[in-house]
């Protein structure tokens, strides 16, 4: 019978961690989609005209990739319980907080509307992740009491 035990306890630990694992899980692949696209599809133009005071000395694949590693850390954490899912949550807000950092440049840069409005969305979208973080489902595993 010690087989049939080992075989559920590893049942149990091979599982997305609840909600917040969903969250992560669906964030993440959402993330490494949005990050690949830079590479995949041409720059527009207004992207070009925004970003031109940094790509002139760092290109926009560096800051693209920021999202695929978010993405990826995140898949890897949607698996762990609480508090160990914390990296997943702090990339997940790292890389949109940089962007809108980015965009937020942009607009004081370029004068342009559209980059500020981007800033803020892209703050918004750090700020929902941020919230979501805090959150715990019922069938969430937490394990703070545990690492104490």
């Amino acid at each position: 019978m010690p087989g049939i035990g080992r075989e559920a306890h590893i049942q149990r630990r091979i599982r997305v961690n609840g909600r917040r694992g969903a969250f992560q899980l669906t964030l993440g692949v959402f993330y490494v989609i949005v990050g690949s696209s830079f590479f995949c599809v041409p720059a527009t133009p207004a992207r070009e005209a925004l970003f031109g005071w940094l790509t002139a000395y760092v290109p926009l694949g560096v800051f693209a990739a920021l999202w695929v590693v978010a993405g990826l850390v995140a898949l890897v954490c949607a698996w762990l319980p609480r508090p160990r899912d914390a990296a997943g949550f702090i990339a997940m807000v790292f890389a949109p907080g940089i962007w809108s950092g980015l965009y937020a440049i942009s607009a004081a840069v370029t004068v342009s509307p559209l980059a500020l409005l981007q800033a803020i969305v892209y703050g918004v979208f750090a700020a929902l992740v941020l919230i979501a973080s805090g959150m715990q489902g019922p069938n969430d595993r937490d394990h703070r009491e545990v690492i104490r």
